[in-house]
């Protein structure tokens, strides 16, 4: 796990000055050693850089970026090949020969070798570049489900490429115009939709994409996508949970893999535990770790969780928080987001604890609801499709009456969003939207944004327009839809930049490739049975890691009691960064003091929500407008 940088400009000094400030930038993600590489090829000078969190291969023979001794190539990687061992034993096979042990001279001899076809031999989470020397191109690529980040821009016949969002601002070379899709999606949503950043020079390149770029002169192709998902098997009639179960087996064995102390994120939920259960299987020391709340008691899982480290018999660290050390926290939090979002405060507290007990690796149960069909959204959206079938042939402005009716008494932000959904075309991936919706379509345009980059037309056109291919199936939908919108946006982006905020690697084996096309394979019907609990196929397969009390709880995940905190501890915080959006031209200043005011009625509603992510993005224009622009 690390941090990757690099530039291609005519001007070398502008590109050694940003490619060490890039570098600089990084360094919470690769506290451990940094590199840079700069050479000429005819009139374009290509810089790339590398921060480093030793994993595997601690020696300085793991050092990047990396250089193939016999043809120059060189490589700049970010995350972890966890089939690497096998692949080096086939390169070995096929005449090449390594002097480290880790995974990075695997991709780099990998690729100098076979190319991109490489690709499709992967199993890991990873961003790299590639330069292939003699061919004088760089390859971009970023793993199939977007666990590892990569951003790009391209400016005053400049590219350049980065970890983080922050590390490309501050080179001087980008303009800070916020994208309007951006503060769009943020707003909507809660978190920027790729390929947007809140930045309209920035682009996100996309999950299972990679971009080849000729150097000289710098011109950079339409990014390409190399890895779909699967084709639905509609020939299978029963899954295998034996199969599946081996499958998990082994990616949580490859997962284990590393030179330096690996953990265990322990809740009270079922994907967490057969993560460590399945590690107990593989090592008899299992330290697993539980971030409880000693004043907000409704709100802990420890209690859970330490029966099952104890019936598990794992070493296990529960560590409990006060309110004010947490509060704190999230005023840390907020003064280093690299992007606005309302996700993340969470795995910045659990990494900042973990990581001061000396864990460098820990193991997350994230992807389990997106795979497996955990979240209310899998029973939800059917349910109001059969729904809107039937009352389809009404205007929609009978629909919009009826929603009124049917949610009358209930809280604001449930009937705009009932609203919203009784009036849409009632299509999966409408109806999946308006669900994870944060503000309504009424309240962007009170912000005086515009809804259209919310609109299901836009967020799943190019290049994410082949996220559903044709799959008819509802529940097959859904999962594909959350895992690269929910999932890809918010919850693996923001886990990447706050575990390694505090230089924690954040290894997800739910989400391995062999586990991912296996279930991506199954119609919905056998993953999630109707009637079923969420997750069948995950319970059914690792029965005996489950026992009644944490089968039979409801869903609960880490949560975190910021809406308390936004009228407490954070109050004045909160309020400054409302006072700073104001004040700005970003958004409609009646608007923000409409949520603001309505959450100051209504702070235990869903709609403080809506109050937090204009928290947010007011601190983080706030902290841009306080840093110098580019000249």
């Amino acid at each position: 796990m690390c941090g990757i940088a690099g530039i291609l400009s005519r001007n070398e000094p502008s590109v050694r000055h940003a490619l060490s400030g890039m570098v600089r930038a990084q360094k919470h993600r690769g506290p451990d050693d940094s590199g840079e590489f700069v050479d000429s090829f005819g009139n374009v000078i290509l810089g790339l850089g590398h921060r480093r969190l030793s994993i595997l291969d601690l020696s300085p023979l793991g050092h990047q970026p990396m250089i193939h001794p016999q043809t120059g190539n060189v490589i700049v990687f970010n995350g972890e090949i966890y089939n690497f061992r096998a692949l080096r034993e086939e390169l070995i096979r096929d005449g090449e020969s390594f002097t480290s042990t880790g995974d990075t001279e695997v991709l780099l001899r990998g690729l100098t070798l076979h190319g991109e076809s490489f690709l499709t031999r992967l199993q890991g989470m990873y961003a790299f570049a590639f330069l292939h020397k003699s061919e004088r191109r760089l390859l971009l690529v970023r793993d199939p489900m977007g666990i590892k980040p990569l951003y790009y821009s391209q400016a005053d016949g400049n590219f350049l490429f980065a970890s983080e969002v922050r590390a490309l601002i501050q080179t001087g070379l980008i303009r800070r115009d916020l994208d309007d899709a951006g503060v769009a999606g943020l707003l909507a949503f809660g978190a920027v939709q790729q390929p947007a950043t809140i930045f309209r020079h920035i682009r996100m390149l996309m999950p299972g994409h990679m971009m080849s770029l000729s150097i000289d002169p710098i011109a950079a192709q339409s990014p390409r996508q190399y890895w779909h998902f699967p084709s639905l098997d509609q020939s299978l009639t029963a899954p295998d949970p034996a199969q599946l179960r081996s499958l998990l087996s082994e990616s949580v064995r490859d997962h284990l893999e590393s030179d330096v102390p690996v953990g265990v994120f322990l809740s009270s939920g079922i994907d967490s535990t057969i993560v460590a259960g399945l590690a107990r299987e593989h090592t008899s020391h299992v330290k697993t770790f539980t971030v409880g709340f000693a004043d907000h008691a409704d709100l802990s899982e420890s209690e859970l969780a330490r029966q099952t480290a104890e019936l598990m018999q794992l070493d296990h660290t529960e560590i409990t928080v006060n309110s004010d050390a947490a509060a704190a926290a999230a005023s840390e939090w907020l003064a280093t987001l690299d992007q606005p979002s309302v996700d993340g405060l969470n795995v910045f507290l659990i990494a900042k604890v973990v990581r001061a007990h000396g864990i460098t690796v820990a193991l997350s149960g994230q992807g389990g609801d997106e795979l497996f069909g955990g979240y209310p959204s899998f029973v939800d959206v059917p349910f109001l499709r059969k729904t809107i079938r039937k009352i389809s042939w009404l205007p929609r402005w009978v629909r919009g009456m009826m929603a009124k009716g049917l949610s009358a008494g209930r809280t604001l932000a449930y009937r705009q969003k009932l609203q919203n959904m009784l009036c849409s075309d009632g299509s999966v991936a409408a109806l999946y939207l308006q669900r994870r919706r944060m503000m309504s379509d009424s309240q962007l345009t009170a912000l005086n944004v515009n809804d259209d980059f919310a609109s299901p037309e836009y967020l799943l056109g190019s290049p994410v327009s082949n996220v559903l291919q044709l799959v008819t199936d509802e529940i097959a939908s859904i999962s594909r839809l959350e895992a690269m919108l929910y999932q890809g946006n918010m919850l693996l982006r923001d886990g990447d930049t706050n575990g390694m905020a505090h230089g924690l690697e954040i290894r997800v084996p739910l989400l391995d490739q062999r586990v991912v096309n296996y279930v991506s394979r199954l119609p919905g019907a056998l993953r999630l049975p109707p009637g079923s609990l969420p997750k069948h196929l995950l319970r059914t397969s690792c029965t005996d890691l489950l026992r009644p009390a944490l089968v039979n709880q409801p869903k609960r995940g880490f949560s975190l009691p910021i809406r308390r905190w936004m009228v407490g501890p954070m109050r004045e915080i909160c309020e400054e960064a409302i006072d700073h959006l104001k004040q700005t031209d970003t958004l409609d200043r009646r608007g923000v003091h409409a949520v603001w005011t309505a959450f100051l009625r209504e702070p235990e509603s869903p709609i403080w929500s809506r109050a937090f992510v204009l928290v947010v993005l007011g601190n983080y224009l706030k902290r841009m407008t306080s840093v110098p622009a580019p000249g």
